[in-house]
């Protein structure tokens, strides 16, 4: 019981001093006052540990004039970004130096990049009006492809940097002026012919279809050259498309 409630105490002192900290650094930013090193350093270790960054003193953080230095090592890319995030938010006045590390498990670039690619396509938002490829080099990731709604580019990335062995992400995702009502015309023509007739609605549909104003690209896979040549056919002597870029692979 007495061990209970020094828990509690010292919990409760905790917070105190922390919300004290918190008063004495809004009124120095308020007043253009100095906030030492030291206050500032348990204030930024405070929003680490908030955030659930800061785990057995992963995270060290020292204050150097006008820099607040973040070292140590964290399991995720976004844990290294929201790290950063967090010490920015405690005072703008301060220039972030982020030398955390990402810890990097031994797994090859194969697995990860399958990884990614399952991540992407459990989402919601990805749909055959979207496609992505993903390579990996060490840890090192570029994504490439092309997203039909603006905010899906930043968002899959923000998701792929939740997985661990990820040390950076080059985006080269590109947004499509489509699809509007001509890509959805096509994706009729196409998914209604006997087929491809209910493919669309397994998880990752074989044909993607990506509309750049009038030009066409199809991507995905398909089980024969027949099967290349009439998806094709159907966009090309169907529609108005001005041009059909048809980079379908064939799956056996």
């Amino acid at each position: 019981m007495k061990t209970t409630n020094k828990s509690i105490l010292k919990s409760i002192l905790l917070i105190l001093f922390i919300i004290g900290l918190s008063t004495t650094l809004s009124f120095a930013q308020d007043h253009g006052q100095t906030v030492s090193p030291s206050n500032l350093k348990i204030f930024v270790q405070y929003k680490l540990a908030q955030a659930h960054l800061l785990n057995n003193d992963n995270i060290k953080v020292e204050v150097n004039g006008n820099n607040i230095i973040l070292s140590g090592t964290v399991p995720t890319l976004n844990d290294k970004n929201q790290a950063e995030v967090k010490a920015q938010s405690v005072d703008e006045n301060y220039t972030i130096v982020n030398n955390l590390n990402v810890e990097i498990p031994n797994i090859a670039d194969s697995e990860l990049t399958q990884t990614i690619m399952d991540k992407i396509q459990s989402n919601l938002f990805y749909t055959i009006f979207d496609w992505l490829s993903v390579s990996s080099d060490n840890g090192v990731v570029t994504l490439k492809g092309w997203v039909h709604l603006p905010w899906l580019k930043s968002q899959f990335q923000s998701e792929i940097e939740k997985i661990p062995g990820i040390k950076s992400v080059n985006n080269e995702m590109q947004n499509t002026f489509g699809p509007e009502e001509f890509g959805i015309r096509i994706a009729k023509l196409i998914y209604n012919n006997p087929m491809f007739q209910g493919l669309q609605y397994i998880k990752n549909p074989p044909i993607h279809i990506i509309v750049n104003n009038g030009r066409v690209i199809l991507e995905g896979y398909v089980k024969s050259q027949v099967q290349k040549d009439v998806a094709e056919n159907l966009v090309r002597y169907r529609t108005d498309a001005f041009s059909v870029e048809n980079n379908l692979t064939i799956r056996k």
